[in-house]
């Protein structure tokens, strides 16, 4: 048992001798400690290490609920903490036969507010935030000089890896991507075929729609020109971050042409676009996914990334490996 649980036991618990005969049932907690609502019945000897699961699936400490002065005083967070106890209660009760299935830990997993959102390892949509007189436009701007001017036609030569549609497990195939303005491109791994004439998305030849057919149009603008960031709404600075050892800065706006937000990552030293984050909701909760460029290089004047990383909302990637680009 924690020192800090040790102090609460002697902070709260009146004096009582329990009898230690056989029969008599173990005293509840109301009986050993006082303001008790919703733990009514339940043994005395529970209510700490209750106490100390609350603490750990939220990240709290004691005084985070109680009045260190006074452990049974009312607090709001300790209604909260009871209603919460009652949910949990009602959602094992009407769909899991009284089992104890839903935990503080199934929605809140160490942190203080539950995530409503199924975030992919390595993203991170909370920044820090940070005075500034950068603007957005300037980020977009300074990224379009450090690209400079964009051919008409880049066409990269190198190899996927992606998980086998079958198996599930990665798999690696040679890659050809060819991309042209208009946001028209076509990209050819073994069996995966994907091509947008500008308007149209497609994938072995059928066409897509919705957010998968909006999945692989940003791919098709993992190059980017003068028009790179044409379509994009409302704006602003969401914060700095690190992507990896880079400093980075990001800008979020929305997108009404896919009704989605976009997160937009800026190295602060050279300006280029190092990732895309999109977040689009749905009725149920929002679904993140990313594109990370890396391993910018100068082909004819023009600085494409040689590395282009998507990952969707379920975490699975597909790693573009480059290892030639021509530009026309």
């Amino acid at each position: 048992m924690s020192i800090r649980f040790a102090l609460l036991i002697t902070a709260v618990v009146p004096f009582a001798v329990f009898s230690a005969q056989q029969d008599q049932k173990p005293p509840t907690c109301e009986q050993v400690f006082k303001n008790i609502k919703v733990m009514n019945g339940v043994p005395a000897t529970d209510m700490i290490p209750a106490m100390e699961f609350m603490s750990a699936s939220l990240g709290y400490q004691c005084s985070d609920c109680h009045d260190p002065k006074d452990y049974a005083a009312e607090t709001r967070t300790k209604e909260s903490a009871r209603n919460m106890v009652l949910l949990q209660r009602d959602i094992n009760t009407k769909y899991f036969n009284g089992k104890l299935e839903v935990t503080c830990m199934s929605c809140h997993n160490g942190k203080e507010h539950p995530s409503s959102t199924p975030i992919p390892n390595g993203l991170n949509l909370r920044h820090e935030r940070f005075e500034t007189t950068i603007k957005p436009e300037e980020l977009f701007a300074k990224h379009v000089s450090a690209v400079g001017k964009a051919p008409s036609k880049l066409s990269r030569i190198g190899s996927l890896t992606a998980p086998d549609d079958a198996t599930h497990k990665p798999t690696t195939s040679p890659l050809e991507f060819i991309q042209e303005s208009g946001n028209k491109f076509s990209m050819v791994a073994a069996e995966r075929k994907v091509a947008s004439d500008g308007m149209q998305v497609s994938y072995g030849g059928n066409p897509m729609f919705d957010e998968p057919a909006a999945i692989f149009g940003r791919l098709g603008r993992a190059w980017r020109g003068d028009q790179a960031f044409a379509g994009l709404e409302r704006t602003t600075i969401s914060g700095k971050d690190k992507i990896g050892k880079s400093e980075v800065i990001v800008v979020r706006g929305t997108r009404p042409a896919t009704t989605s937000t976009e997160e937009l990552y800026f190295d602060a030293k050279s300006g280029l676009l190092l990732r895309l984050v999109n977040i689009k909701r749905s009725t149920l909760g929002a679904v993140v996914s990313s594109i990370d460029y890396s391993n910018y290089k100068s082909v004819n004047g023009c600085k494409v990334p040689m590395k282009v990383v998507l990952t969707f909302a379920g975490g699975e990637q597909w790693a573009m490996d480059f290892k030639s680009a021509k530009a026309e």
